[in-house]
């Protein structure tokens, strides 16, 4: 069954303004607690009332998507005095390191923005692992720091509750489904920038596909990914694992490759770091796109082609949050390479169509492009 183009809802216009930045006096900070649970929004402690600015959310909505905004019923009176207070006068709150690479990029990153020029007015405080051991299995993100020129001994995080003389709040750029300042676009950039040479930009005419085959766990993949990747081998096309890449790795591969390809994922938002204007087809599950794809692209000012098969359908989750079976591998491969030439061979650069691409329509019997 041949692949069709999914829907792309439109999107809210980006945002050329710089985010809400609050500073807030006497500040209750809450972390991850058997009580609890999640951690909190930050608190004004006189008022009893959480920090707007410091709660992440998802969509348009109001409910928060990972913390806490209710005051501790344990305290109807206030703060306890046996409640220390944190060594520096002031920090610069930035949210929760979420350690899952897509919610890194899409959640923790875009509060980092008043980095982009100067280095912080104070001290880093997170909703982070305390111990810089626990960050090492996590090492995009130790690298995504080091080019803001942070170590993890930099992101200060308390494993009790603690009081705040004053914390500077700097809403986020950018909020999954919902909105983009173009600001986190030129932190973006500015991480990305290292990766690659100008000169690399578009260099490589073999297209790559992004896989998961090799994911013990996760979100969600094609059972049978297997299938298509072994034709688009076949075909020419590279297949690729992010997981055995770094960091810079997959950002100088985004800059130099004409074409990349894989199925849907968080993988696909290390665009975010490359060149602008970099041809993506991604394989998606259903004919539905989540908007936050959609506000990555739109920042990037990517062309990006989303494909799903009809008939694709839910099988045994095994690991992963969600499993599906595509209905036909091959048919699933052939139109992937079908879009993926087509997108090489798109105005801008059809002088450099080379003969990788005239090598890929002979073997798939449709004749160069």
């Amino acid at each position: 069954m041949t692949l069709r183009d999914c829907r792309t809802p439109r999107i809210p216009r980006l945002r050329r303004d710089l985010p809400r930045v609050r500073t807030v006096e006497d500040v209750l900070y809450l972390p991850h607690s058997a009580g609890r649970g999640q951690p909190s929004a930050l608190f004004d402690a006189a008022r009893r009332c959480f920090v707007p600015e410091s709660v992440d959310y998802r969509g348009t909505g109001t409910t928060p998507s990972w913390q806490r905004t209710d005051w501790p019923q344990e305290w109807p009176e206030g703060v306890p005095a046996s409640v220390p207070e944190a060594p520096e006068e002031t920090y610069l709150f930035l949210g929760g390191a979420h350690l899952h690479y897509g919610h890194f990029l899409v959640t923790t990153l875009p509060r980092f923005w008043p980095l982009l020029r100067a280095r912080g007015p104070a001290p880093i405080l997170c909703y982070a692992p305390a111990h810089d051991g626990l960050w090492q299995p996590y090492r995009f993100a130790i690298d995504i720091l080091a080019r803001l020129g942070l170590a993890v001994r930099d992101i200060h995080a308390f494993d009790a509750p603690m009081r705040l003389r004053r914390a500077i709040v700097p809403a986020p750029a950018f909020q999954e489904e919902a909105f983009a300042h173009t600001v986190f676009r030129d932190l973006c950039r500015e991480i990305g920038a290292g990766c690659y040479a100008p000169e690399e930009v578009d260099a490589e005419d073999r297209p790559a596909y992004l896989a998961k085959t090799r994911l013990a766990g996760g979100v969600r993949r094609f059972a049978n990914e297997e299938a298509v990747t072994e034709i688009l081998a076949r075909e020419g096309v590279e297949i690729l694992h992010p997981e055995a890449m770094s960091f810079p790795e997959q950002v100088r591969l985004f800059a130099r490759r004409r074409v990349v390809a894989g199925s849907l994922g968080s993988a696909l938002h290390t665009a975010l770091f490359a060149p602008s204007g970099r041809r993506v087809v991604a394989l998606s599950s259903g004919p539905a796109i989540n908007p936050t794809f959609l506000l990555v692209d739109a920042l990037c000012g990517n062309a990006v082609s989303y494909l799903h098969q009809p008939g694709t359908a839910e099988t045994e989750r095994g690991a992963f949050g969600v499993q599906h079976a595509l209905a036909d591998p091959r048919a699933a491969a052939d139109g992937l390479l079908r879009r993926m030439e087509t997108m090489a061979a798109a105005p801008a650069g059809r002088g450099m169509l080379s003969a990788a691409w005239s090598r890929l329509g002979w073997r798939a019997g449709r004749g160069p492009a």
